[in-house]
Parts: C-alpha cells; sequence; structure tokens
C-alpha cells in the first residue's frame, strides 16, 4: 500500500494548493527562525 507520500496529494492540488503549500511552507519556518531567537535571547 504505497500512495506516493506527499507527491501524491499534492498532485491533486494542483498548481493554486502547491504555491499556498510553498507559502505555508516558508512562513513557518520564518515563525521557526523567530521563535529560536526570541528564546536564544533570554
Amino acid at each position: 500500500m504505497n500512495y506516493g507520500g506527499n507527491w501524491g496529494m499534492m498532485s491533486g492540488i494542483g498548481p493554486v494548493g502547491a504555491i499556498t503549500w510553498l507559502v505555508v511552507v516558508i512562513d513557518l519556518v520564518l515563525v521557526g527562525i523567530w521563535l529560536w531567537q526570541q528564546i536564544s535571547k533570554k
């Protein structure tokens, strides 16, 4: 039972969904960096 991982889900979304997913991932990375900086300041 191999569903192809995340690629199987992404192929059904289309280009708009892929761009939205990419923006969400970048946003999470930026938030993670910001949180890390806030923690390391203390």
